[in-house]
């Protein structure tokens, strides 16, 4: 009887040996590994030795790198501003982005009405008679002037069209009254701001979006100076006004 569990025993043993040796063995390296080249030792040379030096690797351009080189650095008049307030909130715009730029200040003389009038009469009194007339004939609309080189002249409507006022001395010319046009000019000054240093590709987009509150200004692309150049690059991370 103990014979029999004996050659079961060994029976069980040499089954569990044989699916070890199945299933269990490691395959042979030479069938998993793949081929290494062959290594040329002359070929090698450490970093820190004498004579090496280091390639750095290519980085990839930034995804609008094309639309960035395509606009080249430019200089610019922005303007007219019509006063000082609108310059100034201008000027802060400037300095957000940041530009380097100046005020310059322009001087305009421009006709902003047409005055109607009669030329000085030789006294007050002859003056009073001809608004007299004036006023039977129908022309209510007239002042006595005093002001210098216009001692009793009198004036007859301050129109802002030409038209308008040369109707009015055609009215007056049809009762036998020879009035005359003046025009009235008035100095008018505008203010320009001139960025003549390089803007960079990225800074004209950002300076052809802004609002200048003003529908008048405009921004006008113009040859920079000799020798300008775009302000350097701010490192990362760097604000300005930083507290020290």
């Amino acid at each position: 009887m103990k014979l029999k569990w004996i050659f079961a025993a060994l029976v069980l043993a040499n089954i569990g040996l044989w699916m070890w040796a199945s299933w269990y063995q490691d395959a042979p390296v030479e069938e998993t590994r793949a081929a290494r080249a062959p290594v040329a030792p002359e070929k090698m040379r450490l970093l820190n030795e004498p004579g090496v030096k280091l390639v750095p690797r290519k980085q990839p351009p930034p995804a609008n790198a094309e639309l960035t080189a395509s606009v080249a650095p430019a200089c610019f008049h922005i303007g007219p501003f019509p006063d000082v307030d609108l310059v100034a909130r201008a000027e802060t715009r400037l300095n957000e982005l940041p530009l380097t730029y100046s005020r310059r200040a322009e001087e305009t003389r421009s006709v902003t009405g047409y005055l109607v009038y009669l030329p000085p009469l030789s006294s007050p009194k002859a003056a009073e008679r001809k608004r007299q007339e004036l006023t039977r004939l129908g022309f209510k609309d007239h002042a006595l002037m005093q002001e210098e080189g216009m001692q009793n002249a009198i004036s007859l409507g301050l129109f802002t069209v030409e038209a308008n006022a040369a109707s009015r001395v055609r009215e007056l010319a049809a009762k036998k009254i020879q009035a005359r046009i003046q025009p009235f000019q008035q100095t008018r000054t505008r203010f320009w701001l001139d960025v003549a240093v390089r803007a960079p590709a990225e800074t004209q987009g950002k300076l052809r979006q802004i609002d200048w509150a003003a529908k008048d200004v405009q921004v006008q692309e113009i040859a920079c100076p000799a020798g300008s150049s775009p302000p350097p690059a701010k490192p990362p991370g760097l604000r300005d006004n930083a507290p020290g």
